[in-house]
């Protein structure tokens, strides 16, 4: 093995980790502002 290829492999991994990472942070981050908005929704007005 050489330096270069080492190189690629950590860099392909984290380049994943990173991809995986964003989608669940955009996922989960996008349901908990639908929680939020329909709990707001639901709540009654303290008005």
């Amino acid at each position: 093995m050489n330096w270069e290829l080492i190189w690629k492999a950590v860099f392909l991994l984290f380049a994943s980790l990173f991809a995986v990472m964003s989608v669940l942070v955009t996922y989960l981050g996008a349901r908990d502002v639908k929680r939020l908005l329909q709990g707001l929704k639901d709540s009654p007005d303290d008005e």
